[in-house]
């Protein structure tokens, strides 16, 4: 009975956002998500930040500027890391899944199942920290959005990347960031989930980083370009909502998104 009314409540929602599209194409719009192209005047928000989610894709604000930058930026567009090559997708999103795998020559999908996560078929069950399932030079891009806070050896985490990645690949990274945080904080020690979520802010983080993440991805020998809102055009930011719109009050959260590009050698 659960089910029935939960594909009941699913189908009905997904009527009332057909419908809303129908207007928001005769009335205009003020913002639009640049991947799945849902229009309204303001997304959804969520716990964190207001006006972020698109209700029909789920994209956020790191997704879609992630989706930005492949799309609009001449020296880290699409045709340059993703057409024709071979992408490791880690924790892979639906808003981006669906581009991804028709541009990309071989697409390979791959996430550490823990308990009470599923990101359904993946390719290769395996910790990004240790990946002895995939030989050196393998990948010419490597996409982990918001996975290296959950992981217990940071650096082997970007070194192992680095390993996988091929002469003259990429990695593409985001982190959680805490707003003017000089140096990552972290306790990988702290096994009480409440406390975790009070000083990380989830209750599966190990650490929340800062400004030095460009260092940590230096150190291991990606050339880093760290891409946000002032990349793009005002016009651009506010449509596609490329930066909150409201910035949050939440003492750890990450009002301000990069996207960390690491080219190898």
């Amino acid at each position: 009975m659960k089910r029935i009314l939960k594909k009941i409540k699913n189908a009905f929602k997904k009527q009332l956002l057909e419908i809303s599209q129908v207007y928001f194409s005769i009335a205009g719009n003020k913002v639009e998500c640049n991947i799945c192209h849902y229009k309204a005047n303001k997304l959804s928000s969520n716990l964190w930040h207001l006006y972020t989610d698109c209700p029909k894709c789920s994209s956020n604000v790191r997704t879609r500027l992630l989706y930005a930058a492949l799309t609009t930026l001449d020296d880290l567009n699409e045709k340059k890391l993703i057409d024709g090559k071979s992408v490791l997708h880690f924790a892979p999103e639906n808003s981006l899944t669906h581009f991804l795998r028709k541009k990309a020559g071989n697409y390979k999908t791959a996430d550490y199942l823990a308990e009470g996560y599923d990101y359904g078929n993946i390719d290769y069950n395996m910790d990004i920290t240790e990946m002895p399932q995939i030989a050196d030079k393998s990948f010419d891009c490597v996409i982990a959005c918001d996975v290296l806070e959950h992981v217990y050896n940071l650096k082997n985490g970007i070194k192992e990347v680095y390993r996988v990645c091929t002469d003259g690949g990429y990695c593409i990274f985001t982190v959680p960031q805490k707003d003017h945080l000089a140096k990552t904080f972290e306790d990988i020690t702290i096994n009480d989930p409440k406390e975790r979520e009070r000083l990380f802010g989830q209750d599966d983080h190990l650490r929340i980083f800062g400004d030095d993440f460009v260092d940590m991805m230096q150190d291991a020998g990606f050339k880093v370009t760290a891409v946000d809102e002032s990349f793009f055009d005002k016009a651009l930011v506010e449509k596609y909502v490329l930066a909150p719109p409201v910035l949050s009050k939440h003492p750890l959260a990450t009002n301000y998104r990069k996207v960390f590009f690491g080219k190898k050698g």
